[in-house]
């Protein structure tokens, strides 16, 4: 997946239900000394149901983002989120994450894609 975007990047994570939804996108550039972190976004502000962020500012160029979300039983493992960029939805997932017996089930997801800022 290939996004395109000015700076800065507009982000938006949206949960809803019974589970704590964290989340975190990190920007990566590649540079001849290897992987450089150019921006990051820490999505943990749990009791908002629209969390909206940005990362300001990133040069032009070509970066590999990073998406990373946890979703953690609570009150119950009911769980619903999407995650945008540049007004775009990239992922969303709904579910249980209540399992098993254990008062602390949870579940982790990782994709990344490719970002153009113009």
């Amino acid at each position: 997946m290939q996004i395109t975007s000015n700076t800065p990047l507009a982000l938006n994570l949206t949960r809803r239900g019974g589970s704590i939804i964290t989340a975190r996108l990190d920007c990566w550039s590649a540079t001849q000394q290897g992987w450089k972190l150019a921006g990051s976004a820490v999505f943990q502000d749990v009791t908002k149901p629209s969390e909206p962020q940005s990362i300001s500012p990133l040069a032009k160029g070509q970066y590999t983002a990073v998406f990373t979300c946890r979703v953690e039983e609570s009150i119950n493992g009911v769980y619903e989120f999407t995650f945008s960029a540049a007004n775009q939805q990239l992922y969303a997932d709904k579910g249980n994450v209540n399992t098993s017996p254990a008062p602390n089930d949870w579940k982790a997801y990782k994709d990344q894609f490719i970002l153009d800022i113009v």
